[in-house]
């Protein structure tokens, strides 16, 4: 298993790593479980139907990630898949890339998301060399946008109508992180 960050938090290990075939049973388990809450603003949510759907995305991933694409990243919550993590619309020429998470309900709320990004701000900014991160959030989800806040993103605009998904469209928040390092 290739991990790109491991830490202690609140009495847990919190480890990022990439995603292996193994890790799909449980993130499918968890996609179902959570598929209600999780739909609400990812629509993928309804497309993961059958455990082999989770083992395809975690291929395409892989590949991506290869390609340098994208850098995906399964959360682990002592050593239990817990959620994903990722960077994409990664942009070398632009040092920048947008940041994606889910968390599965039994972990929610309890900050471990908040330090997974956090730990990823570090490994972008400080191993990638990144310059500045992107983050959209549904502006229904609170959760999510309160992330943004408390890891110091600036809020740039609320996005009309941005994205379309469950046949209307959402308004999208806007946050972006600079690398004051990297200038």
């Amino acid at each position: 298993m290739f991990t790109i960050a491991k830490f202690l938090f609140a009495g847990q290990e919190i480890e990022l790593v990439l995603p292996e075939i193994k890790h799909a049973q449980a993130l499918y388990e968890i996609i179902v479980h959570d598929r209600v809450e999780l739909a609400r603003f990812l629509p993928w949510a309804d497309k993961i139907n059958v455990v082999e759907d989770e083992i395809d995305f975690i291929k395409q991933m892989r590949r991506e990630t290869a390609e340098y694409k994208k850098l995906a990243l399964v959360v682990l919550v002592n050593g239990d898949a817990a959620g994903m993590l990722d960077l994409h619309n990664i942009k070398l020429k632009n040092q920048s890339a947008e940041i994606g998470y889910w968390l599965g309900q039994t972990y929610q709320k309890k900050g471990i998301m908040t330090q997974a990004v956090k730990k990823l701000v570090e490994v972008s900014f400080n191993q990638l060399g990144l310059h500045r991160l992107s983050l959209l959030a549904d502006h229904e989800n609170r959760a999510s946008c309160a992330i943004a806040e408390r890891l110091n993103f600036a809020h740039i605009a609320l996005l009309p109508d941005e994205v379309k998904y469950h046949g209307e469209f959402r308004d999208m928040e806007l946050y972006t992180l600079i690398n004051k390092n990297s200038l």
